[in-house]
């Protein structure tokens, strides 16, 4: 959650996070309790690692190389990210099922 902080507030191209769907949105509710802003979160992967079935620590590895390949040649092209929005029910985006 620290890192995630700090890595929000960064020029940083690529900002992921690992972790459960569920662990995520608890992560940006905490973070907005001490002040920043759910738009901080837009830019962020998470979780991390395109949609291939990937069980193995392995194959998770494979996932995420695989959207650090895709985020360098085309940018924000089908970023996979959960959008976290104030006192609504989280909005799935492009790739949650």
């Amino acid at each position: 959650m620290r890192v995630l902080a700090w890595a929000v507030r960064t020029e940083a191209r690529y900002v992921g996070m690992i972790g459960s769907k569920r662990k995520v949105l608890s992560v940006y509710k905490a973070l907005e309790n001490e002040g920043y802003k759910p738009e901080e979160f837009e830019r962020v992967y998470a979780p991390m690692g395109l949609e291939i079935g990937a069980l193995s620590p392995e194959e998770i590895a494979v996932s995420i190389a695989a959207e650090l390949v895709r985020a360098a040649e085309c940018g924000h092209c089908a970023h996979k990210k959960l959008k976290y929005e104030t006192h609504a029910s989280p909005v799935l985006q492009t790739g949650d099922r």
